[in-house]
């Protein structure tokens, strides 16, 4: 199951605080993306929209990153 989006563990994934080693390519790709952005744009704001597309990814994608999801909340 994927965590809600106020899990602290979103932001922490989006501003690489966590780099779990991912075993699905696109997460790892999309992630990357995600902290470059977190990076050049710190604002609240911002971080609750790529907290956002993390959210939707894993959420879509859930029975193929399962195993990348237990790696970024445990």
């Amino acid at each position: 199951m994927v965590p809600a989006k106020q899990h602290p563990k979103w932001k922490d994934l989006v501003t690489g605080k966590v780099q779990p080693s991912f075993t699905l390519l696109a997460a790892k790709f999309l992630v990357s993306r995600l902290t470059m952005s977190a990076k050049t744009d710190s604002s609240p704001k911002n971080l609750e929209k790529l907290i956002g597309e993390a959210h939707q990814f894993f959420h879509e994608n859930e029975r193929i990153a399962d195993k990348d999801i237990k790696a970024i909340f445990g």
